[in-house]
């Protein structure tokens, strides 16, 4: 990931990513964001090559960790992402595929940073790392005093139940349940249900709420369905298999809070 950057071996060392979790802050209206979001990186297709790419980006976001309370450049990316989503649907009736990618691409990134961040961090510590960026712009008249965490989860999940699942959305909709997984991913080291949890709490009561319905409805369909995986020609992101399937019923159960 990460402008003109094709192997894991390149992630230490790419310009981009190195701004990204430097010591710069990096204005969401700058052309930084289209470079950076604009990669032909070829997402891991199994377990193996998964873990060889999160052992690479753990030093990039350890660094953007200890970065971030000062440039607020992770929240920028999300407000990246977001923008880039708004008009997602429309993009998928006029078979824009560019918009697609770079929405995909942005989101791949975010979540390669949540699993580290998730991994290193408690959840209050994690919301931290959303707020700074309100913090970091504030001087600018940039900031805009939502809860980028909220914003995110809600908009990942308006995602799943808008976007019509198709060969050109296959990817980004992979990657939307996908993320959501990660951010759950609190719950595997706890006995107990997290329902004090600020992740919790934004699903079950949140913005995330109205749609929780539709979120169940279209996962078991999609479910039911049974979709092929598209050809590398026509998606980013390439799960085998039932992976996705498999991530499809995970989030289901999440969401039935079991």
């Amino acid at each position: 990931m990460g402008a003109n950057t094709s192997q894991v071996s390149d992630l230490s060392e790419n310009p981009s990513l190195r701004t990204l979790v430097g010591t710069e802050s990096v204005s969401q209206n700058e052309p930084f964001w289209n470079q950076l979001i604009s990669f032909t990186f070829i997402s891991p297709a199994n377990s193996g090559d998964s873990k060889i790419l999160e052992e690479a980006v753990i030093p990039l976001a350890k660094t953007l960790i200890e970065n971030n309370p000062r440039t607020g450049n992770f929240g920028t990316l999300i407000k990246v992402f977001l923008s880039r989503t708004k008009e997602l649907k429309i993009s998928t009736e006029c078979q824009d595929q560019l918009f697609i990618w770079q929405a995909h691409n942005a989101l791949f990134m975010i979540r390669c940073l949540l699993k580290v961040f998730i991994r290193e961090m408690s959840e209050e510590e994690l919301h931290q790392q959303f707020s700074y960026q309100e913090r970091a712009t504030n001087s600018t008249g940039e900031g805009g005093g939502e809860d980028l965490l909220e914003e995110l989860m809600s908009n990942l999940v308006h995602l799943i139940v808008e976007v019509p699942l198709l060969d050109i959305t296959y990817s980004i909709l992979f990657e939307a349940v996908t993320t959501l997984l990660v951010l759950f991913s609190y719950q595997l080291f706890q006995k107990d249900i997290l329902r004090d949890g600020i992740i919790y709490q934004h699903i079950m009561k949140g913005r995330c709420l109205s749609l929780t319905s539709r979120l169940v409805k279209t996962l078991l369909y999609n479910f039911i369905r049974q979709e092929k995986c598209p050809p590398p020609a026509t998606h980013i992101f390439q799960p085998h298999g039932e992976e996705g399937v498999s991530v499809s019923l995970a989030l289901l159960s999440v969401s039935n809070g079991h």
